[in-house]
């Protein structure tokens, strides 16, 4: 009896053996049993990265602790899920929620590796010494920031040291202001931070019946001279009546290019008998650090030189897709193969020499901005109530989107400001009325819109510097404009150790 004993629980050994180890196998090797089906399938992976990385994740309501950071890249994972849909949502204390409906296929990672959350509240820094702002421009290396404030009949350049938070230099321009917003045309720094340019226009129009030089202009550009605080009043000193759209040259100190009237210049702002014309019959051009771009009329045909002007003009395109040659008041360029067009009507044109064929064609009408992605893979731009993104590459991350594809990413009845890219290229950051707001470009399930800040001011400034990786903004303190900035997006942690 006590044989028969033993030999039955050896063979029921042997037996739960050739039952589990299979089932083990089959979940080492990522299979789940799916108890409605009655069959073994290959699970699914939810990978994500978020910011910030404490924290918590539900799926279908119900908290999951299987989601811990990957320390090398502080993504996470959510693995052996059975194929099927999921309400995933991701949630720090404080912050507010991003969440999505999820299709988990057998043994395929859904990725989303740009979680973004905002805060509720942001801890504010004011900048008490740029009070009665109005625009406000970063320098390159981000340590400064030039900003406009209006006294009476005079326009007043501020520089700020964001160091000691101290305005260390002052320039008032006489009879001034800055040139109206639908100009285009704004303060930009020399790549060096040496000099400011200045686009400004007359702030009481009767000035120009008198018979000063300087008073003879409603238009002009100002150069500011940082190292001795002097100003220059382009015009002037060049002889030129109708300065426009100056740009500093990216590569040589102290050059900058402008337009006047139809005719392209490169000039020397410290010797004005250093002038070079690079090009007649302009409508547009830009800037790239291999080479100067403009639109030549009547056809609109796009050229290329040096930056110098001395190498011998390149045609890029032999047509222009809209056959009466409508005026070009805009190009922004990447490079050869990626031009954006803005006409005299607002209406955008694509050139786009992609990897599987070559694209002319319009891309929108009533636009008012756009700019390409850091790798110019995408072409954000916007109309006064749309918000829409051109891929001029295959996009081979989670989501995958394609060359030539468009995206309308948002629109409002209200009018939206501020529209910038953030520093992901897979967010939009965008006013719309005293909201800030943020918006990402996965259309999977739906767009996480979230709020970044509300303020005080109907219309603030707002830029998200991406090297100091703040948020900086107009806001209102006790009656009067001030810059503000606060720490967006959360430091990350270094291997998984410290941060939020």
């Amino acid at each position: 009896m006590e044989r028969f004993k033993r030999t039955l629980f050896f063979w029921s050994l042997v037996l739960i053996f050739f039952i589990i180890t299979p089932i083990i196998v089959l979940e080492a090797r990522g299979y789940r049993f799916d108890w409605h089906r009655g069959v073994f399938v290959y699970s699914g992976t939810i990978s994500f990265k978020a910011n910030p990385q404490n924290i918590t994740t539900t799926l279908n309501g119900n908290t999951d602790e299987t989601a811990t950071p990957n320390r090398i890249n502080n993504s996470f994972n959510l693995s052996g899920l059975l194929p099927a849909d999921y309400e995933i949502e991701i949630s720090a204390k404080d912050f507010y929620s991003w969440n999505k409906k999820i299709d988990v296929h057998s043994g395929i990672s859904s990725e989303f590796w740009n979680v973004v959350l905002t805060r509720k509240n942001y801890e504010k820094t004011p900048y008490e010494a740029a009070r009665g702002i109005d625009k406000f421009f970063t320098s390159p290396r981000n340590r400064f920031i030039a900003f406009t404030t209006n006294a009476e009949n005079a326009l007043l350049v501020k520089e700020l040291d964001l160091d000691s938070e101290l305005v260390i230099s002052n320039y008032t321009l006489t009879g001034w202001k800055l040139l109206a917003e639908d100009k285009k045309e704004n303060i930009e720094w020399s790549p060096d931070e040496n000099y400011l340019s200045v686009p400004v226009e007359k702030n009481n129009v009767a000035e120009l019946k008198t018979s000063s030089l300087e008073n003879h202009f409603q238009t002009a550009y100002f150069v500011i001279d940082l190292s001795d605080n002097s100003t220059t009043n382009l015009n002037t000193f060049f002889g030129k009546n109708d300065i426009r759209y100056a740009r500093w040259d990216p590569k040589e100190k102290g050059y900058l290019f402008f337009l006047e009237g139809t005719s392209l210049f490169r000039a020397n702002i410290k010797d004005a008998s250093d002038i070079t014309k690079i090009a007649s019959d302009i409508s547009a051009y830009d800037l790239a650090y291999n080479g100067v771009y403009f639109v030549q009329s009547p056809n609109n045909l796009i050229f290329k030189t040096s930056l110098d002007g001395k190498s011998e003009k390149v045609q890029i395109t032999n047509s222009f897709p809209d056959t009466n040659n409508p005026t070009i008041k805009r190009i922004t360029v990447y490079d050869e193969s990626r031009i954006a067009f803005l006409d005299q009507n607002q209406n955008l044109f694509i050139y786009n020499n992609g990897e599987n064929e070559e694209y002319f064609r319009a891309l929108g009408s009533q636009v008012t901005e756009m700019h390409f992605s850091n790798d110019g893979k995408k072409l954000l731009f916007y109309s006064n109530n749309e918000i829409s993104v051109y891929y001029t590459r295959n996009w081979t991350v989670q989501p995958i989107r394609y060359e030539n594809d468009l995206n309308n990413i948002t629109r409002y009845s209200e009018n939206l400001k501020n529209i910038q890219w953030y520093k992901d290229y897979e967010h939009i950051i965008f006013s719309v009325g005293k909201y800030t707001k943020i918006i990402e470009l996965d259309a999977r399930d739906h767009r996480n819109c979230l709020d970044l800040i509300s303020g005080s001011l109907d219309t603030p400034f707002v830029i998200h510097n991406n090297g100091l990786e703040k948020l900086f903004f107009t806001d209102e303190k006790d009656g009067v404009t001030i810059l503000n900035s606060f720490i967006f997006p959360e430091p990350v942690p270094i291997l998984g150790i410290g941060g939020a």
